[in-house]
């Protein structure tokens, strides 16, 4: 069980996050240059949130160190957005996720064919693993987090690696690749992509999804906190794929920031979105925290957030 220390660390309002980080240039186009988009994060703590001069990425400053990641999510982030402090995962994480695994299957299904190669990077308890072995696929995850992955080994019997560098899968080896709700969390989530792109055959497909900053009906604050070091909009979504020789495929359906891309021979863009972080910084910019606390405008996401953590906790799939 965390420490009062973790608690005041992470969820006291008005205070900063423990850690010290420092300035990078933009993982997406190399730029320096950048507009302020927030100043706090959906628990009214301090998070300096900016967006690229250049292309509009969104990133976190400063950005925390390779160590200071690796230490938040070995001792902290399960317990601090999905209140898993030991054992695995919880019940409501394996209900959202087999329902996502079964959505994700649906929609790749052409491609999941009987001894198709395939690899989800970021494979979290294994849901989707088990589902695509299911259909004859040869399956293989990528998971850092210890105890999911060892769930997914145990209870679903798949393999998980712990970690993979550019040289473990030769170049054109997946059929399907996914990849959904990591990049977000990754200092280099653009050059991740093109290893992954690196990976994936020439007619295959990448599926990968991220959280939509411009998504509405949400109050700007809950779109902002500290285990996403990274924010996308549809614009630089695309760009990022597109960096990695990936384009939207024109035979599936996509949701803003959840897509299925193939590979191009089209050459080069220019890594740019000129006005991009300009209209971000108008349109993302939360109210101050004291005025958003006094607001009230957090409780109906707070009762919303509760509302299905009770639904996928107690109701049957």
């Amino acid at each position: 069980m965390p420490s009062p220390r973790y608690f005041l660390n992470h969820f006291m309002p008005f205070t900063g996050y423990p850690y010290t980080g420092g300035p990078t240039a933009c993982n997406l186009c190399g730029s320096a240059e950048s507009v302020v988009v927030a100043e706090s994060d959906r628990r009214l703590k301090t998070l300096r949130s900016i967006a690229c001069r250049q292309c509009g990425l969104i990133r976190t400053d400063p950005m925390p160190t390779p160590a200071e990641l690796a230490d938040y999510y070995a001792t902290a982030y399960r317990a601090d957005y999905q209140l898993a402090f030991a054992g695995g995962p919880p019940r409501v994480h394996l209900k959202r996720s087999a329902r996502e695994a079964a959505f994700r299957t649906g929609l790749l299904a052409p491609k999941l064919k009987p001894g198709a190669r395939v690899l989800d990077f970021g494979s979290g308890s294994g849901e989707f693993l088990a589902e695509v072995r299911a259909k004859g696929c040869e399956a293989i995850g990528i998971e850092p987090g210890r105890d999911y992955a060892n769930y997914a080994r145990t209870h679903h019997g798949v393999e998980v690696l712990d970690d993979a560098d550019d040289e473990r899968f030769p170049e054109a080896h997946f059929d399907v690749i996914t990849t959904r709700h990591v990049l977000e969390h990754l200092r280099d989530p653009a050059d991740v992509m093109e290893r992954l792109s690196r990976w994936l055959k020439p007619d295959g497909v990448l599926f990968a999804a991220v959280p939509d900053m411009a998504t509405t009906g949400k109050p700007a604050h809950e779109r902002f906190h500290f285990a996403h070091v990274h924010g996308f909009v549809r614009e630089t979504f695309d760009l990022t794929a597109r960096r990695a020789g990936l384009v939207p495929h024109p035979d599936y359906p996509r949701e803003n920031t959840a897509v299925v891309y193939a590979k191009t021979d089209a050459p080069p863009v220019t890594l740019a979105n000129p006005g991009l972080a300009e209209r971000l910084a108008v349109e993302l910019k939360p109210m101050p925290p004291a005025v958003f606390l006094a607001s009230g405008a957090w409780l109906w996401p707070m009762v919303r957030r509760n509302a299905k953590a009770v639904r996928d906790t107690f109701v049957s799939r």
